[in-house]
C-alpha cells in the first residue's frame, strides 16, 4: 500500500526559484478553469507516475523471488477496468490517491502454505519484497534529479555579493549589504555555487577576501556546518521567470528587466523587491524599471496569496516573478555526481524535517496531504518542466522515508513485524498479525483526517 504525505518545509531543496513560487502555492482558490484543470491533469500525472513506481517495485521483487500477484492495482477503492495476463490482474481503482499490489498468501486468512506464498518465503525474501517499493521511488527520484541537472544544468547565484548576516552581532558591524567575496579559503569564487562546493569539505575556519569598492579586507571566523554560513546572499533584481497572467505579465514586465524603484524607494536586490511586494497585498505600487537602458514606468496591485509558515497563515504580496539566475552545465558523469548529492541531501532534509516534527519544532500544520500535492504539482507545472520534475522528485523521496517508518499498514510497519518474528524465532498468529495491521490502520486513518483537515484548512486560509 501507498500513502502520500508532504511538509512544505522541504520544498526549497527542489530548486532555489521554488523558494519564491512553489513553496507560496495558491491556497485560497483556483484562479481559473485551465488553471484547475491544470492542477488537476499534473496532480494525477504525478500519482499515478509515483504509485506505479513504488509497486512496480513490489510486483517485479515478487515475480523474482516466486511469489504470486493476485492484483496490480493503480489507485485504491471500487475497480473501474482491468485485465488479466500471467495469473495477475491489472486494474484500474477509482481513488487516483494510491495504489498497492496484493500478493498471494499475504492477508490473514490466505494463508495456505503453499509455496508461492507470501509467508511461505523466508524472512529476507520477505523484506526484500517489501524494501523494493519504497526504494523503487528512492531510484526514480535519483533518476530524475540526474535528468534535469543533464537537461536544464543547475541554478547558480550569480556573482557573490552579500545581502545580510546571519545572526552575528560582531560580522554586522563589519560587513555591509553589497559587499562582494573575492576568495574563500584563498580560492577564487565567482559565485555561490562555487562557495557551496567549498563548504562541502567542511572546513574548520572560514577566510574571506571581501571587496567593497575600491578597498579589500579580509575576514577570518569559525565555521560550525550546524550554524549555518554567515552570509546571505545577495540576487540581483533581475526577472529570470514570469508566470502567465500574473501581475508581473499583465503589467507588461519582461524577462531581463531590471527593478530600479517600488513606490520612489530604491531597490538594490531581488530580496529588497520582495519584502517591498510582500508587505502590499492588494495595494497599487508604482514600480520603475530598466530594459535595454531604458527606464520605464507602470503601476501594479500584488496579488494577496495565503501562505502557511510554521501552522499559522499569512497573506503576502506576490508579481508571479523569479529572480534571473545562471544555469551551470554539467556533462554525463558530472550530472551523475550531482544528482546523487541531491539526492543524499534532499534525505537528510526530510529526516531533519520528521526529527524537528517529533520534537515540535516544526508545526503539524505544515503536513499537507493529497489536495497540498495537487496543488502543488499544479504550480510546479505552471513553472515549467524543469520545476515539476524537480517537485516529482522531492515528493518522490518524501515517499521513500515515510513508507519506510515502522508503523503498520506501511512498508516499515511489515519490516518490523518480521523483525520481531526473527527474533522471538516465531510468527505472529494470524489473529495477532491482523489486530496489530487493525490497530495501525486505525492510527493511520487518524493521521489522514488530520492531514485532510491541514489542506482543507489551508484552502480557506485559516
Amino acid at each position: 500500500m501507498l500513502c502520500a504525505f508532504l511538509c512544505e518545509t522541504s520544498l526549497p531543496y527542489v530548486s532555489p526559484r521554488f523558494r519564491y513560487s512553489v513553496l507560496h502555492f495558491r491556497s485560497t482558490q483556483f484562479l481559473t478553469f485551465e488553471t484547475m484543470v491544470l492542477t488537476i491533469i499534473a496532480g494525477l500525472v504525478l500519482f499515478t507516475i509515483m504509485v506505479i513506481s513504488h509497486e512496480f517495485g513490489h510486483f517485479i521483487a515478487a515475480k523474482i523471488t516466486g511469489i504470486g500477484v493476485k492484483r496490480f492495482s493503480i489507485g485504491l477503492g471500487p475497480k473501474l477496468f482491468g485485465f488479466r495476463s500471467g495469473g495477475t490482474e491489472y486494474v484500474l481503482s477509482l481513488v487516483p490517491l494510491g495504489g498497492y499490489v496484493k500478493m498471494k498468501g499475504m492477508e490473514p486468512g490466505e494463508i495456505k502454505g503453499e509455496k508461492d506464498e507470501f509467508f511461505s518465503k523466508s524472512i529476507l525474501v520477505r523484506t526484500f519484497v517489501v524494501l523494493s517499493g519504497p526504494f523503487l521511488n528512492l531510484i526514480l527520484a535519483f533518476i530524475i534529479y540526474f535528468f534535469t541537472v543533464l537537461s536544464f544544468g543547475v541554478d547558480v547565484i550569480p556573482g557573490t555579493n552579500i545581502e545580510s548576516v546571519n545572526d552575528n552581532p560582531l560580522l554586522n558591524e563589519r560587513v555591509k549589504k553589497g559587499d562582494n567575496i573575492i576568495t574563500l579559503n584563498n580560492k577564487d569564487v565567482r559565485n555561490w555555487y562555487e562557495i557551496s562546493k567549498i563548504l562541502e569539505d567542511k572546513p574548520d575556519s572560514l577566510n574571506f577576501l571581501i571587496k567593497r569598492d575600491d578597498s579589500l579586507f579580509t575576514i577570518n571566523i569559525q565555521y560550525k556546518k550546524d550554524e549555518g554560513f554567515p552570509f546571505v546572499p545577495m540576487i540581483e533584481p533581475i526577472i529570470g521567470i514570469i508566470e502567465k497572467n500574473s501581475p508581473a505579465d499583465n503589467l507588461g514586465l519582461k524577462k531581463g528587466d531590471r527593478f530600479l524603484s517600488i513606490n520612489g524607494k530604491e531597490i538594490k536586490s531581488f530580496e529588497d523587491m520582495r519584502m517591498e511586494v510582500s508587505v502590499n497585498p492588494e495595494k497599487t505600487l508604482e514600480i520603475e524599471w530598466k530594459r535595454n537602458g531604458m527606464i520605464m514606468k507602470g503601476e501594479v496591485v500584488p496579488r494577496k496569496q495565503k501562505i502557511q509558515e510554521n501552522g499559522k497563515t499569512k497573506e503576502i504580496g506576490l508579481l508571479g516573478v523569479v529572480a534571473k539566475t545562471e544555469k551551470l552545465q554539467f556533462g554525463f558523469f558530472g550530472s551523475f555526481k550531482e544528482g546523487f548529492r541531491r539526492t543524499v541531501e534532499s534525505i537528510k532534509l526530510i529526516f531533519s524535517i520528521i526529527v524537528m516534527l517529533f520534537r515540535r519544532q516544526i508545526s503539524p500544520r505544515t503536513l499537507g496531504g493529497p489536495i497540498a500535492i495537487f496543488q502543488l504539482a499544479g504550480e510546479s507545472a505552471r513553472w515549467g518542466l524543469e520545476f515539476y520534475l524537480g517537485f516529482m522528485a522531492i515528493l518522490s523521496i518524501n515517499l521513500f522515508i515515510f513508507n519506510l517508518i515502522p508503523f503498520p499498514p506501511l512498508d516499515g510497519g511489515h519490516i518490523l513485524i518480521f523483525g520481531i518474528e526473527k527474533l522471538i524465532r516465531k510468527r505472529p498468529t494470524e489473529k495477532q498479525y491482523q489486530l496489530i495491521q487493525q490497530i495501525g490502520f486505525a492510527i493511520l486513518l487518524i493521521l489522514v483526517a488530520f492531514i485532510f483537515y491541514n489542506d482543507i484548512m489551508r484552502i480557506r486560509g485559516r
